[in-house]
């Protein structure tokens, strides 16, 4: 499966101009602030995002804490690092990252990492 194909569930700390951007791709996107689910727990958000099949969109690594502690079921998870950056860093994250040509199965985690000058990918199938 490639990301292009997917859709996601972006978590309550992905800025609104990431939201908006992935919808202007054409990219099916849940987003638990606009979908009144905020403050609600990982655990609950990882099995929403398996019952629709939707990859998770994050700057917490709590997700990937959850899915190897408490083996809790999940379909995907993108970790956006380092968290609390401008949303501009993250977009260019994101811009990176969809043109990527992994071949992925789910479960899968993506650690993506902006360094400054590059941008790092960690595709870990579960």
């Amino acid at each position: 499966m490639k990301l292009a194909d997917c859709a996601f569930l972006t978590d309550e700390n992905i800025d609104s101009e990431l939201v908006t951007w992935l919808r202007e791709q054409g990219f099916d996107v849940l987003d638990v602030k606009e979908s009144g689910l905020f403050g609600m727990p990982d655990h609950d958000i990882l099995q929403q995002a398996w019952a629709q099949q939707r990859i998770v969109i994050s700057q917490d690594s709590d997700f990937g804490t959850l899915v190897f502690r408490d083996a809790v079921q999940f379909f995907g998870i993108i970790y956006l690092r380092p968290g609390h950056h401008s949303p501009a860093v993250h977009l260019e994250t994101l811009q990176s990252l969809m043109v990527q040509p992994f071949d992925l199965k789910a479960p899968f985690i993506i650690t993506a990492e902006h360094r400054g000058e590059s941008i790092r990918f960690r595709v870990r199938l579960i």
